[in-house]
């Protein structure tokens, strides 16, 4: 693992990085006046803030053997900051402070490596070319109802949103095709809004309690009294606060025929661990949404291997990590993992049955 590889510089790295973040700071406001003058405080407590992140995904990218984490996040990165209008050129002088910073730190064996994902993150910067995704598009099946349900939303037309959506739910079917072609594309294009700043962090807040007040209307729906041969148990790791598509997914293998105990987010190793074992899970699915939380989920993951009530259930992850490194599910010693809602039942079964 490359944590054993990097592990001291790892170590340094997470236990002082807010005078590393400070040291980062200082160094580029002093070397340039414009933004040292012009910030207002703030602006500069973000600049900070930003430090902090950096810092956090070159240690996570170094713990999980990744350039591909670190790269995901200097592009989502830089969406975000240029379209704010901040310059190319100021966050890449700032990589390059990371660089020197780590430099007074850091045995030169792993600077090697620091430098590759600086020059990297200079790169990604000076191109200015901005990649915008969408998740709603026209060839979605239900692209009229998703676009429809989004507007409603952002109306902040609660009411109306939820009644249209119960007026598609005629049964099971109807709502797993919800799930999959309207719920799941709208909420990753809501976040796509907020991430180019189209709407506030309120309208998101306020987008995504709609449709987790909706999914709980469906369940009458969805949950009966079949009697079903596999369990699954679904949670999120600790600090993890991205459930909605672990729920999802939940409910989506309750309609595929498993018995599932859904547990959320930001769930205690303790809790998980308890619930596998007392539920005599076949499957647990853990979700991680915020790449910083992988190693939580590796931990996690060790715990239930080593704990003798746990060891055999199977494991399977998903969430937007994985979908940017392939083999991410490896090294943190998983059994599988799940494109998106649609592929987990298949990916289940064949972990569980074989088949």
């Amino acid at each position: 693992m490359a944590d054993k590889l990097y592990a001291e510089s790892i170590r340094i790295i997470q236990m002082k990085k807010n005078e590393l973040a400070e040291r980062i700071f200082q160094l580029q406001m002093q070397r340039n006046l414009r933004l040292d003058e012009g910030y207002t405080p703030y602006q500069k407590s973000k600049c900070l803030q930003d430090a902090l992140y950096n810092l956090e995904y070159i240690a996570e990218s170094l713990s999980m053997d990744s350039d591909e984490i670190w790269i995901n996040y200097l592009n989502w990165l830089k969406t975000l900051l240029i379209t704010l209008g901040v310059k190319a050129s100021d966050i890449a002088e700032h990589m390059l402070i990371i660089s020197e910073v780590l430099e007074e730190y850091l045995s030169e064996h792993d600077l090697d490596k620091i430098r590759k994902l600086i020059e990297i993150a200079v790169k990604i910067f000076y191109n200015q070319d901005v990649e915008l995704r969408q998740s709603l598009d026209k060839g979605n099946p239900r692209y009229t109802e998703a676009k429809r349900y989004m507007n409603l939303l952002l109306s902040s037309r609660r009411n109306d949103a939820i009644q249209y959506m119960m007026s598609l739910a005629s049964d099971k079917h109807a709502i797993r095709d919800i799930y999959l072609n309207i719920l799941q594309p709208v909420q990753r294009e809501i976040g796509f809004l907020w991430h180019t700043h189209k709407i506030s962090v309120a309208q998101e807040h306020y987008c995504t309690g709609v449709t987790q007040l909706l999914i709980a209307q469906f369940y009458p729906l969805i949950f009966d009294a079949t009697d079903k041969d596999l369990k699954l148990v679904g949670t999120c790791v600790s600090g993890e606060l991205h459930e909605i598509g672990l729920r999802m997914v939940s409910d989506i293998m309750e309609i595929d025929g498993w018995d599932t105990v859904y547990l959320g987010a930001n769930m205690p190793n303790g809790g998980i661990l308890e619930t596998i074992a007392r539920e005599r899970a076949d499957l647990v699915a853990i979700s991680v949404t915020f790449p910083l939380n992988l190693h939580k989920a590796e931990d996690l993951i060790a715990k239930i291997r080593a704990n003798s009530d746990t060891a055999k259930t199977k494991i399977m992850v998903g969430g937007y990590p994985f979908l940017t490194d392939a083999g991410l599910w490896k090294k943190i010693g998983a059994d599988a993992y799940a494109i998106d809602a649609s592929m987990a039942d298949s990916v289940a079964r064949k972990l569980v049955k074989g088949f």
